[in-house]
């Protein structure tokens, strides 16, 4: 969806290139110099206050396009009154004070809502409540509207498992039935009143304007909590734990924080705005009007601290309780750059329509498409920016993991810039995107680093490339069974095709060499001993012990257990351990290609013969380099 006639102009010329939409709501002009901060991966105050107008045409227009939408089905809206109700409504508050309508418009849920709706209307999502329920979002976000902006009105609304959301204010609770339910709602002189069942919730006056971090639950309404941190520059955020549009996904029920929970959480964003305003000035200020709300997620299990933005949800960051301000910090830096992005990728287009092509990302156990890869590759800058600036602020171990974190961000980074580079898919800006992050990056080849903290971190990264090629690529069967012949006959590997894309049905597998390095950053000790002989030969690895940790992966993949996941692990480590022995050869071909060295070994197998990992590597080793695989 295009939300205007954008165009790329210098200051004092005419426009040089444009993306034009048939749906024009505005026009915007985005100067060339602001274009190129952008693309070089930085930000400034007047960029992000630039974005917040253009996304709010983008917002108008997802309005507009949800009203004509539904309009003409009144039985969408179920028991609700008809959608073509509300449009008066609306355009009644917007008259009567269209800054106010146009800040709750502009509330990150309200987007976030609304883009729901369109999703499921059009089969995108499923939903687990009858479709008037989400769809009654618009009636409330009218409700919101008439008493923000002095409108008079009487309607009825959706009571979603017994409660009202009313966006950007908080939560009423009207009934503890689980039931969908209608709820009576009336504004008078910009009060709200919502009635069910004999209750009745007057909505306080006050409710959604000023610092609300010392307001206090009631027995029937939740105000949204608004956190204030900093000085001489503030943050000011929505602390919202009740929108049921505040995910990704599905609506969420609310997840009240307890006093304790909320305290921490406005100490970590005090201690993270704190370090972000006092080393990384720049992201801050750029930062501070682009994030107006932060939503706590829930841990998962295999997960560190998880971080998201939503598109459609402008200035909005999702992120679960962090161990420290340091990792709240460089989330916010981290999200903020999608949200950046995703503001740019709204005006221009940045990669052709999507062609099914899929992307090896080094921060992502998934392949990915074009456009994800993108937004990815300028997240990890920002991050790796983070990371290099933190390190000359801490000592001691804190320094060693900042500085790890930094070199692989860097790698990660710079690896994907490289390959990004070839896709056929982006278009003159997105590739201008990738010339500016590359000039931007261009600096960080002289930074002076430690060499044990560099060999670690190439392991890691080496660790996760090889272990996705492992899991999501498959050697063609022609190939594996002409290269046993072939080799059973003592001749010179044959032509091969390209590997078989069949990515992987789960997300995450587990990587054991990644947390043995963060325990050699933080304890020798903490690598002493090992559960079993493939843990074994992952300490040798990380422990710079490379001939031990071939023995011990050789030694294993000659026993031949079955699990899939640990002949992962050990294949992987193997091509780590050769290129660390001088076996370069056989290390490149199991890097390139181990999905086809792990094949023809395991035919081998199969017909009875001992032959032996190494080997086959390096006898693949000359057709691999001579196809380009």
């Amino acid at each position: 969806m295009r939300t205007d006639d954008s165009v790329l102009t210098d200051r004092n010329a005419s426009p040089m290139y444009s993306d034009r939409s048939s749906s024009v709501l505005a026009r915007h002009t985005l100067p060339i110099e602001w274009f190129d901060t952008v693309a070089q991966g930085r930000g400034t105050p007047e960029i992000t206050r630039y974005f917040w107008k253009t996304e709010r045409s983008r917002r108008l227009l997802l309005l507009r396009t949800l009203l004509d939408t539904v309009t003409d089905d009144p039985s969408l809206a179920g028991p609700l009154p008809p959608v073509k109700e509300l449009a008066g409504v609306f355009e009644a508050a917007q008259k009567a004070e269209p800054e106010a309508f146009l800040d709750l418009l502009m509330h990150p849920q309200v987007g976030s809502s609304m883009a729901y709706v369109l999703r499921r209307h059009r089969g995108g999502a499923s939903g687990s409540v009858p479709f008037w329920v989400d769809l009654g979002t618009i009636h409330l976000i009218a409700l919101v509207a008439a008493a923000k902006c002095g409108v008079d009105w009487a309607t009825q609304v959706p009571g979603r498992h017994g409660t009202v959301m009313l966006p950007g204010l908080g939560m009423a609770r009207l009934t503890e039935t689980p039931a969908q339910v209608v709820v009576d709602a009336s504004v008078r002189g910009g009060r709200i009143e919502l009635r069910h069942d004999g209750r009745t919730v007057d909505v306080p006056p006050t409710a959604g304007s000023g610092d609300d971090t010392t307001r206090h639950d009631g027995d029937r309404w939740l105000p949204l909590r608004k956190v204030s941190v900093g000085d001489d520059l503030r943050l000011t955020v929505w602390l919202d734990d009740l929108d049921p549009f505040r995910d990704l996904a599905d609506p969420e029920p609310p997840a009240r924080l307890a006093p304790d929970a909320f305290d921490r959480w406005t100490g970590l964003l005090g201690a993270a705005w704190s370090l972000l305003c006092r080393d990384h000035r720049h992201s801050a200020e750029a930062l501070a009007d682009g994030v107006v709300s932060l939503v706590p997620l829930k841990p998962e299990p295999g997960w560190d601290t998880r971080s998201a933005s939503n598109g459609e949800a402008f200035g909005s960051v999702l992120v679960s309780e962090p161990p420290d301000a340091t990792t709240l910090a460089v989330s916010l830096v981290h999200e903020f750059q999608h949200i950046k992005l995703g503001a740019l990728m709204h005006l221009f287009h940045l990669t052709e329509e999507d062609d099914g092509s899929l992307y090896y990302a080094p921060w992502r156990d998934d392949p990915r498409p074009l456009a994800g890869l993108l937004q990815g590759i300028y997240a990890f800058f920002g991050i790796a920016e983070f990371w290099r600036r933190h390190r000359l602020s801490v000592t001691g171990r804190d320094r060693l993991l900042a500085e790890f974190d930094y070199l692989y961000a860097r790698g990660q980074t710079v690896e994907a810039l490289r390959s990004v580079r070839r896709a056929p898919a982006l278009t003159g800006k997105g590739r201008a995107v990738i010339d500016g992050l590359e000039r931007s990056a261009a600096d960080w080849a002289a930074d002076q680093t430690d060499p044990e903290v560099v060999r670690l971190t190439t392991l890691t990264a080496d660790c996760h490339r090889v272990g996705w090629r492992l899991r999501h690529f498959v050697a063609d069967p022609a190939d594996v069974t002409a290269l046993t012949r072939a080799w059973l006959a003592r001749e010179p590997a044959t032509a091969i095709a390209p590997a078989i894309s069949a990515p992987h049905p789960v997300l995450r597998w587990a990587q054991r060499i990644p947390t043995f390095v963060r325990r050699r950053l933080f304890d020798d000790d903490g690598l002493s001993g090992s559960a079993s002989p493939l843990a074994a030969a992952d300490r040798y690895l990380v422990m710079g012990e490379p001939f031990a940790a071939r023995a011990a992966y050789l030694e294993w993949i000659d026993a031949g257990p079955e699990d899939a996941d640990d002949s992962i692990l050990a294949w992987t480590g193997l091509a780590l351990a050769l290129g660390r022995t001088g076996a370069d050869r056989a290390a490149d071909a199991l890097a390139q290609r181990p999905d086809l060295v792990r094949s023809v070994y395991g035919a081998l197998r199969a017909s009875g013969v001992a032959a032996d990992p190494v080997a086959v590597a390096g006898w693949l080793a000359p057709v691999l380099s001579d196809s380009g695989s």
